[in-house]
Order: C-alpha cells, then structure tokens, then sequence
C-alpha cells in the first residue's frame, strides 16, 4: 500500500489509457502470481439481470481486448442481445485495479482461426467437447466426449468449430485505481468524447 508522500501523480502524466493499461499490464505479468490477463467480463440479461465470470485475455491493442468463448455460451447469447459489456482486472499482488467498458463485437472468421490455431491441441479439442453453459448431468459424459474426440481427431488436423470465435471489446471508458494509505486511493477515469478522451478525476 502506498502512503500519501509516495503518491507522485504516477501515471496522471498521460493522455491514452492503452498507454497506461500497457505499463500496468506489463506490471503484473512480472508481479502477479497466477494469471496476470485474468479479467471478469459482466453482461446484461433479456432480463436485464447482471451476470459476471472470470475468463482470460487473449491480447489486447489499439483495436480493443480480445477474449475467446463459445458464441452459444450464456455470454455469448447475452452479448449477442446487448453487446455493452464491462471488463474488470484486479491485480491484488499491485492492489490495483483496471475498470473498462464498451462494445463487444464478435471477431471475423480470420481472427477466430487465428486465435483458436494458437491454442494447445487439447484445448483445441476441449473446444469441440464442451457445450459450453448447457446441463451437464455427471462428469463422465464430458470424459467420454473428450476421449471421443481426442480418437477422432488423431492425426488429424483440427479445424475451429463454427460455435468457438471470441469478441473484441472496443473501450469507451476506463478507470484506474490503486490503493492508497487512509483509504484514499487514487482514481483516474477516461471517457470517450467525439473520439477524443477525456480524463478527469474522482475521489475515492
């Protein structure tokens, strides 16, 4: 935790969130213990009821972040009804945290073989296995799915299924907080206006 004499401004000195979110990310992948591109991805329901899960980050860059899913998923049904999503990265080893919100569009044909050729094989095939949020009566019925696939596809080359792409999260905001001493943590937001962003500041 940092104290009040510790606080120099950091990273007010830029205009670009991307350019603060890289310095961050860079960050943790060397401090974070486990999984430093672990993010919660919340959506919105037909119901308008919030929903939220921990997935992992593909990439990110100046076009958006990318994640990977089952477009049949309850993500993905949900996005596919209200593409607003927002993403959270809490990085508790920094204790800081990285608020982003925007519009998910799903990734073009190209994109999604790209990103589905660099998985592991087994993930390739775990792809295939998993109706991915449907009822799973016993463990055993997923197994043997598995093993199906894993004989069937032996020596084979394994092609993307038509139901696994991803989504590329486009921002229109973003918050930076990290902690500070007295709980008087500090608070940087960027909000998307005419295609410029504007930063301002917020108390804790």
């Amino acid at each position: 935790m940092m104290n009040l004499k510790e606080v120099k401004l950091l990273d007010e000195e830029y205009d670009d969130p991307l350019t603060i979110f890289a310095l961050w990310f860079k960050l943790a992948s060397k401090e974070e213990i486990n999984d430093p591109n672990a993010m919660n991805v919340a959506t919105i329901s037909s119901h308008n009821t919030p929903s939220s899960r921990m997935i992992l980050l593909k990439t990110f860059n100046k076009k958006g972040f990318i994640f990977n899913t089952n477009i049949k998923s309850k993500k993905g049904q949900e996005i596919d009804l209200n593409n607003h999503v927002a993403l959270n990265f809490h990085w508790k080893s920094l204790r800081r945290q990285v608020r982003i919100q925007g519009k998910a569009i799903l990734l073009d044909k190209t994109a999604a073989d790209e990103t589905f050729n660099e998985r592991p094989r087994e993930s390739k095939i775990g792809a295939w296995a998993s109706k991915q949020s449907e009822y799973l009566p016993n463990r055993q019925i997923l197994n043997k799915r598995y093993f199906h696939l894993e004989n069937l596809f032996k020596d084979k080359e394994i092609e993307r299924p038509a139901f696994w792409s991803g989504y590329r999260v486009i921002p229109d905001f973003y918050e930076f907080w990290w902690d500070v001493k007295y709980r008087l943590h500090y608070r940087i937001v960027f909000e998307k206006n005419n295609g410029k962003w504007i930063k301002s500041m917020l108390y804790p």
